[in-house]
């Protein structure tokens, strides 16, 4: 496994990390406290070793109770049922101390974790235009008479690059402007952070190296950079490239990361499964059918491998999402409203994680983002360095001093 971040050593939460800091710290103290009383020494010792137990995977548990991890799975569309089990684990005032999500359990893993409530996140999932979304281009409604002629003209939308004397292919059918722009709005109050540890709750993606085939965990830097390449469909998606690795849709390698969440110091993991089912015969019509079949074993056979390392404690919930598919966004409330009912069916595994009211409350007011004071624009200078007119330039410009 790979992990990516500034760090030189990709970090490690739980007693191994917390050995290291013990070892080095103790190591500091004997050089302080040599001439204080042997048994005193020790004690201080042990103290300093309990204290740095999970240091790096945010606020620890409290007394008494397990730490609680919980597991998105990668599935496109299938994902929004994520959104209404993690209604039900609040309505339960169940908190979850990490989590860590691939692909589209990413995509809302990193929402939460940054503090967006369930009803923010059926918002954006049922208000976004999706479509547009895995597009680069605008949509024609925005898009200027002539422009809109020119698409109608040229039906083929192809992009193709010529460089050092060749023509070259794009990495994928989308280079993922509009996506980015989108996650770039719902997550502009993480900017800043570059530790996904100092979210409102720690959070780890899972991407993979198309080089290799290994997963790769991603818990520094760009947290929107992260979500995407965690869900860049190889072959749709252009790969994105973090630290000299090519990466893509972490399904391939890690759709049910409950490995990841075992190391981030997780006791008690909450799985949520909407990985997708293998087509018939009568729907492998197609190139793209049979490419995505593939994909779907591939995930398959992961998953597999991860469930079965589950303990006794943990809960496992498996909405059952019938024929929704991987892009049917237009389904999204179905699909909550699945996830909402298939957690609701656990609800006596459920029971034993839940908070009481006072606790809950407490535990909330960390996980919801903070308001973020919208910053006005002074004035705009255009920069031009072309052979059109600077007026003309001006004369775009929709943003006016003064406005957010």
């Amino acid at each position: 496994m790979l992990s990516i971040g500034k760090s030189d050593l990709p970090v490690k939460e739980g007693w191994k990390f917390s050995m290291i800091r013990f070892i080095f710290n103790r190591y500091r103290l004997e050089i302080i406290l040599h001439k204080i009383n042997k048994r005193l020494r020790y004690l201080l010792i042990f103290c300093l070793l309990f204290v740095s137990v999970d240091a790096k995977a945010g606020q620890p548990a409290p007394a008494g109770r397990s730490r609680i991890g919980l597991v998105l799975s990668g599935g496109g569309a299938r994902g929004a049922a994520h959104i209404g089990v993690i209604k039900v684990l609040e309505e339960m005032k169940i908190p979850i101390d990490c989590i860590v999500g691939t692909s589209m359990g990413a995509v809302v893993g990193g929402l939460y974790a940054s503090g967006i409530s369930p009803a923010e996140m059926e918002k954006i999932v049922t208000s976004i235009e999706w479509n547009d979304a895995f597009k680069d281009k605008p949509s024609p409604q925005e898009l200027s008479f002539r422009r809109k002629q020119d698409a109608a003209d040229y039906l083929i939308d192809f992009d193709l690059g010529y460089r050092d004397g060749k023509f070259r292919m794009p990495k994928g059918l989308v280079q993922g402007q509009n996506l980015n722009m989108i996650l770039k709005s719902l997550l502009l109050h993480t900017e800043g952070i570059h530790d996904f540890d100092a979210l409102n709750i720690p959070f780890r993606a899972v991407a993979a190296d198309i080089e290799t085939g290994k997963k790769v965990v991603l818990y520094k830097g760009d947290l929107v950079k992260a979500i995407r390449a965690s869900m860049s469909i190889p072959g749709v998606f252009t790969p994105v490239e973090m630290e000299g690795k090519i990466l893509v849709d972490g399904g391939i390698a890690d759709n049910v990361p409950v490995d990841v969440a075992r190391e981030m110091g997780a006791e008690v993991l909450i799985v949520v499964d909407i990985g997708t089912s293998l087509r018939s015969r009568d729907k492998l019509v197609s190139a793209v059918s049979i490419t995505a079949q593939v994909m779907t074993i591939l995930i398959q056979r992961n998953s597999m491998e991860q469930l079965s390392t589950l303990r006794s404690g943990d809960i496992h919930i498996q909405p059952l999402l019938g024929d929704i598919g991987t892009s049917d966004f237009n389904r999204a409330l179905e699909a909550i409203r699945i996830g909402r009912e298939k957690a609701v069916s656990v609800k006596s595994q459920l029971e034993k994680l839940a908070f009481d009211e006072k606790l809950y409350h407490k535990y909330l007011s960390r996980q919801r983002r903070q308001p973020v004071e919208q910053q006005k624009i002074d004035y705009i200078e255009v920069v031009n360095r072309s052979p059109l007119s600077t007026k003309v330039i001006e004369s775009q410009i929709r943003t006016q001093p003064g406005e957010n």
